[in-house]
């Protein structure tokens, strides 16, 4: 069982696309348990040096608009293994980042926020370590 933690974007994302209390219920009640085994709806982007942590990403279905996982949202989150700690940093909407070929900008805009992490998390590393 993970600690469960919200990142200030995820709040931001979460509020401007208005994610109701159902959503934001099941994503924490998810996080809770989630696994670290890749599978078809979860891919894991990174691992720290000394596995202190690793970035995941996740395809989450939209009950509101009655879409499974394909159609649904993109979940960001990154465990902090050493605390048994989740942390869920960013949701945004399938649609709205374009796939392997449409709308580049916007998926490349989904891979820059992945590298910004990677980097403020091998920068919390080094004051760990």
């Amino acid at each position: 069982m993970w600690l469960y933690n919200k990142t200030p974007e995820f709040i931001q994302c979460s509020e401007k696309l208005e994610l109701s209390k159902e959503v934001l219920d099941a994503i924490e009640s998810w996080a809770k348990s989630v696994g670290r085994v890749q599978t078809n709806k979860q891919k894991r982007c990174f691992c720290s040096p000394n596995n202190i942590f690793e970035i995941w990403t996740a395809r989450v279905p939209d009950p509101d608009a009655n879409r499974g996982t394909s159609g649904g949202f993109r979940l960001v989150y990154f465990f902090n293994i050493k605390e048994s700690a989740i942390y869920v940093s960013k949701i945004e909407k399938r649609n709205s980042l374009g796939g392997k070929t449409e709308r580049p900008k916007d998926q490349q805009k989904f891979t820059e926020y992945l590298e910004e992490l990677k980097k403020y998390l091998l920068r919390e590393l080094d004051n760990i370590v």
